[in-house]
């Protein structure tokens, strides 16, 4: 403090440029801003989620997901163009989740073992050096599946949603043949890139196209889908069920294994 003009004035002194604490003031509420931001379209997709999925998508309307987000509806379409645009969120968002699964079994273990030399990819069949190495495939397999079946199970209510919309006659009608994109012969498809790339003998058949999608990917769908149901319905614990269909999945897996050879197609 100090005397200038017949008047005491208060004199602040800072440790560091007021360039940098200008900078940083404003930084630091810039990050609290997209912090708020981030929770607030988290509560709009999780409202959405929940909406959509117990009163249905037509059913329910922008304002009664900004209601149970307790969030303006301004602020709805400030991240999303509509209410079809958070739908397209949520098949995008399961998709990417899904095939990001998919690509870190694919990479540390297809990859890998063939790179190694203990599988080779043939047009009917995986086939194994030797039984050790069959063993070795099948035990990361079957980690792989309790993975996917536990994103399922966490995701089963988006899951739900995709069901109900591909009994309809709209737009969402085909969410679900989405996942047929990642069985596709061609370099978009990562999934079919990185394998073939690993051995030139890698295809998708038409045969193990549909296999993969009525006997592998829709009966985890309707797992996830139904299992609140179920689980009311036998009075079995999330636990319980879950290790039920995990299981019988391992029994129709090992049933295609013939010798050193996972069979693809029927003889």
């Amino acid at each position: 403090m100090t005397m200038f003009g017949g008047r005491y004035i208060i004199i602040i002194t800072f440790n560091q440029p007021v360039n940098q604490l200008l900078v940083s003031w404003p930084q630091g509420e810039k990050d609290l801003e997209k912090n708020s931001g981030n929770d607030a379209r988290e509560r709009i997709i999780n409202a959405a989620i929940e909406l959509f999925s117990h009163k249905g998508y037509d059913a329910t309307r922008v304002n009664d997901i900004a209601n149970a987000a307790n969030v303006n509806k301004a602020l709805i379409y400030y991240y999303f163009k509509n209410k079809q645009d958070i739908l397209d969120y949520m098949v995008h968002s399961l998709l990417n989740n899904a095939v990001s699964i998919t690509m870190d079994y694919i990479n540390t273990n297809i990859v890998d073992m063939i790179k190694e030399g203990y599988l080779d990819i043939l047009p009917d069949r995986l086939h194994f050096v030797d039984d050790e190495a069959t063993r070795h495939f099948l035990e990361n397999t079957y980690k792989f599946y309790e993975r996917v079946v536990d994103f399922a199970i966490v995701k089963r209510d988006i899951i739900r949603i995709l069901m109900l919309e591909s009994l309809k006659k709209g737009k969402h009608q085909n969410s679900l043949f989405n996942f047929m994109e990642f069985m596709a012969n061609n370099e978009k498809n990562p999934i079919f890139k990185t394998i073939s790339n690993a051995d030139q003998d890698f295809v998708y058949s038409d045969e193990m196209v549909l296999f993969r999608f009525f006997f592998s990917i829709i009966p985890i769908v309707s797992f996830a889908a139904y299992f609140d149901d179920y689980k009311a319905a036998t009075s079995l614990s999330d636990e319980e069920l879950r290790n039920s269909f995990l299981n019988v999945s391992k029994i129709i897996t090992d049933s295609m294994i013939s010798g050193s050879d996972i069979l693809l197609r029927s003889k």
